[in-house]
């Protein structure tokens, strides 16, 4: 399990955003921003802490930073608030949290649960990261590869060259 807020702090500064720390009812928040949009990023220990506490924590962030967004022009329109958990959510506790990203007054959300891995993580936040692209390989066949090199060579030794009969 890793720390969440040292965690998300790395993951936004990779992505080339701006981080800063503030608190928040007692709790650390991650403030982001980057040349497009700013956001906010809250962590909680349980989903139910997280259910009951997202809406009060996004209205407390808005009127602390409503200033910073007055002057912030365009950027205004695209403020992202994370809300995470490294717990992982009942069926019914799911759903809620998924209903948190489907509310589009004042913010955009990201919600999720069970969030304890750098690749969790950042699978969390992709709406806010740059594109990112893993392809999969899969592991070579060496012998394989060996046989198409010779007969792309000399088609005609490739039977000989893995025979361990001919020296």
């Amino acid at each position: 399990m890793i720390d969440l807020t040292s965690a998300l702090q790395v993951v936004l500064q990779d992505a080339h955003f701006r981080t800063s720390l503030a608190s928040l009812e007692g709790s650390t928040v991650v403030c982001f921003e980057d040349e497009v949009l700013m956001g906010f990023a809250c962590t909680y220990a349980t989903p139910g802490e997280l259910l009951a506490k997202w809406h009060s924590a996004e209205l407390s962030l808005l009127r602390r930073y409503a200033p910073n967004f007055r002057t912030a022009g365009d950027k205004a329109w695209n403020v992202y608030v994370a809300f995470l958990c490294p717990a992982v959510a009942d069926g019914a506790q799911k759903r809620e949290v998924q209903w948190i990203e489907e509310d589009l007054e004042r913010t955009r959300k990201i919600a999720s649960c069970g969030v304890a891995t750098r690749a969790e993580l950042v699978r969390a936040l992709l709406p806010l990261l740059p594109l990112q692209y893993q392809p999969l390989l899969e592991p070579p066949d060496l012998t394989a590869r060996l046989l198409a090199r010779i007969r792309s060579i000399a088609p005609n030794v490739e039977e000989a060259v893995l025979n361990t009969n001919v020296s």
